[in-house]
């Protein structure tokens, strides 16, 4: 039997596990998980059937990467290694392989993984054979704005693929003497900013009613957004009893929970702790604030939700277009911005490592408009 590529069996049913199968070497394989390959996958782990159809389908493509570049080995639970290259020579795909790999081992969070394997995948298939047998430095300029060119039916599009094949490159340069710029040097496209409109004053308190009696977590979720900065989609998601201090009136933060890589320890205000100590109650210390169990809501947990509500909020006039979750954050900071104009105290509550960031942040809300700039320029009588 010949080798065939991996396929993946599966049924309705989320009690009966699911796999991927291959014929290798003369023998039908059957992998349930990606430790083979050493890969943390298990789908059959997964909560719903569409989570678990998303991680088969990883699986298959991860299998299917160890089979081609020959890291596969029957029954050796081995870490996956990058195929061993003349050291004198490393080919272009050699070393976008090495870049990938080295990414989907760092702590970036899923979604980020799924863009950068995609980006690898479709750049590698743009090359040709003669291309990605060769150096990485003569992949030329004008070979890089043909590939992107296939993604400029918008600005956005066009610049979030140039900036994701822009990180393996530069994962690549860490390992080059001569640097590489074609990405830097591409051609740029205007991509318009994804808006997070700020709520009106009035808007606030109907918005938060209608959540808390339609979708308890997401209020709570929104709620903390708003009264503490958190981020919600990675910081507030995973947040556990253990993250709660101080008889509920702080929330402490290490360096790997929260973006800005550091110790963060937000205040909790009155209104959120009077609603956070009844759902508080009775949890363990490693329970989520959200399933009441040690496991955390899957990532795309408050984006689904917020999805739905959004639209029975449009349908009876309660929010506007390009209002989400992320809005509360912004709210709370034109807020905080208009009633101190101190930009060191915005910059700590926001969690921002640079005060520049925390500019452009209040800019892009339009909480500072360049009139308003003109009162703190220098003066001079001459």
């Amino acid at each position: 039997m010949k080798n065939t590529l991996p396929r993946i069996v599966t049924s309705k049913d989320l009690n009966s596990r699911s796999y991927v199968t291959f014929y290798y070497l003369g023998k039908r394989i059957r992998e349930y998980n990606g430790d083979s390959i050493n890969i943390d996958l298990k789908p059959n782990t997964a909560n719903s059937i569409k989570e678990r159809n998303q991680l088969l389908k990883k699986l298959e493509y991860e299998y299917t990467k160890a089979l081609e570049n020959k890291h596969y080995q029957i029954n050796v639970k081995e870490p996956l290694s990058i195929t061993v290259i003349e050291p004198s020579f490393i080919t272009a795909k050699g070393y976008l392989d090495q870049a990938i790999a080295k990414k989907l081992k760092s702590n970036i969070n899923n979604k980020y993984k799924t863009n950068l394997e995609t980006i690898h995948t479709q750049f590698l298939k743009f090359l040709n054979e003669r291309e990605k047998s060769g150096r990485i430095e003569n992949i030329s300029l004008a070979r890089v704005e043909d590939f992107l060119s296939n993604y400029s039916s918008s600005g956005t599009y066009y610049m979030n693929k140039r900036r994701d094949l822009g990180v393996l490159f530069s994962t690549i340069n860490k390992q080059l003497k001569n640097k590489i710029h074609i990405i830097q040097d591409s051609e740029k496209m205007k991509s318009s900013a994804k808006l997070h409109k700020v709520y009106q004053e009035e808007q606030i308190k109907p918005i938060l009613d209608f959540l808390k009696e339609n979708h308890h977590n997401l209020y709570i979720c929104c709620l903390i957004t708003y009264a503490t900065f958190l981020r919600p989609h990675h910081e507030i998601r995973a947040l556990k009893l253990s993250h709660i201090k101080n008889d509920c009136t702080e929330i402490h933060l290490d360096g790997a929970e929260n973006k800005g890589k550091r110790i963060r320890i937000v205040y909790i205000p009155d209104y959120l702790r009077k609603e956070l100590l009844p759902l508080i109650d009775g949890l363990t210390l490693n329970d989520s604030l959200f399933t009441k169990t040690i496991e955390i809501p899957n990532e795309y947990y408050f984006s689904t939700a917020w999805t739905r509500q959004f639209k029975a909020m449009q349908r009876i006039g309660l929010i506007e277009k390009n209002q989400t979750i992320y809005s509360f954050r912004h709210t709370a900071a034109v807020q905080v911005y208009n009633k101190t104009k101190d930009l060191h105290i915005l910059q700590q509550l926001l969690g921002h490592s640079d005060m520049i960031v925390t500019l452009k942040y209040l800019r892009g809300l339009a909480a500072i408009k360049n009139e308003n700039l003109k009162d703190v320029m220098p003066t001079l009588n001459l």
